[in-house]
């Protein structure tokens, strides 16, 4: 009779143990297929997102923008199909994140992987597409490079040469479609922080020049963000003792008068510059319609909005004869 009843507990226990082990599996399929539909169904143009007016905007809440996250960068690539996120982690290291357009789904950003614990601040995309830049922090000082973009993914890193580089910080490089590159810069002639201009001169030689003090001040002056042709330029600045708290600034360039005063972003009045936060690394969108820059209202308060950039031509308007 015992050993009915042991056989009897066996056959039970056995049974109970391949239903724990499917109900197991079951659930462990179910959380991959949650974790892979944490990313929602987006299509269209910026991530299908609601476009703003003249009153910025967070982008992308709660999709690219995130609470408990520090979103830095935006950038989209010329065609539009892909978008490159620069993101701080706990510990303030800075990598970069991507996402393409495919089959018209965005798919879910991924780190790119020469990023990965390497402290990488996203720069900008080349006018062509075929470079990603950025700078990466080598012995306590920011050094610039670029990627290239293939069909395969990501080819060779390469450091930009003297003068792109210099012995001192270098960062947020940025180029038009004539060539000229716009950089931040601590180099020699900085006023601790200044916006730099890389051309070539009439003997095809690089030379590198420090922008008049009608874009540079006293203060820090960084993150240029160039239009392709050249004709204005949007920057980060926190002159006027704001010690910190930057606003965004525009100032336009034309052939006889070189680059206008800077203007404050919010003359025209569209309300872009928060004066109770910090606003830098602004960037166009690929047809120029939008404006993206980082809001940073404390430690641990860090997003991405953006803007019509209707206020580019009412300033403008204001500014040039």
């Amino acid at each position: 009779m015992n050993d009915i009843i042991d056989m009897v507990r066996s056959d039970f226990v056995k049974k109970v143990k391949i239903v724990f082990v499917f109900l197991l599996v079951i659930t462990m399929i179910s959380c991959e297929k949650s974790n892979n539909n944490n990313f929602p169904d987006l299509s269209g143009d910026y991530l299908g997102q609601i476009l703003p007016d003249s009153n910025a905007i967070l982008f992308a809440p709660e999709i690219i923008s995130l609470e408990n996250r520090l979103e830095s960068k935006i950038v989209f690539s010329p065609d539009g199909n892909t978008v490159y996120i620069q993101i701080y982690n706990n510990d303030f290291m800075s990598t970069i994140y991507y996402s393409s357009l495919v089959d018209n789904k965005w798919s879910e950003p991924i780190e790119a992987p020469f990023s990965i614990d390497n402290n990488i601040q996203l720069a900008s995309v080349s006018v062509d597409g075929s470079k990603l830049f950025f700078s990466t922090n080598v012995r306590n000082q920011n050094k610039l490079y670029s990627v290239n973009i293939n069909a395969e993914g990501w080819g060779e890193q390469e450091i930009l040469p003297v003068p792109y580089n210099s012995e001192a910080g270098d960062s947020s490089y940025i180029e038009t479609a004539d060539g000229n590159g716009f950089l931040t810069s601590s180099r020699d002639g900085s006023a601790g922080k200044d916006i730099w201009m890389i051309f070539k001169t009439d003997d095809n030689e690089l030379q590198a020049e420090i922008l008049n003090d009608n874009i540079n001040s006293s203060s820090l002056d960084f993150s240029p963000c160039v239009a392709s042709d050249g004709s204005f330029m949007i920057f980060g600045s926190d002159r006027f003792g704001r010690n910190g708290l930057a606003r965004l600034y525009i100032s336009f360039y034309d052939e006889e008068n070189g680059w206008s005063e800077a203007r404050n972003v919010n003359s025209s009045g569209s309300q872009i510059n928060d004066d109770y936060a910090n606003q830098a690394n602004p960037t166009l969108s690929p047809d120029g319609k939008y404006l993206f820059f980082m809001r940073h209202y404390g430690t641990y308060e860090m997003d991405l909005y953006w803007v019509s950039t209707s206020f580019v031509e009412e300033i403008k308007a204001s500014v040039l004869p």
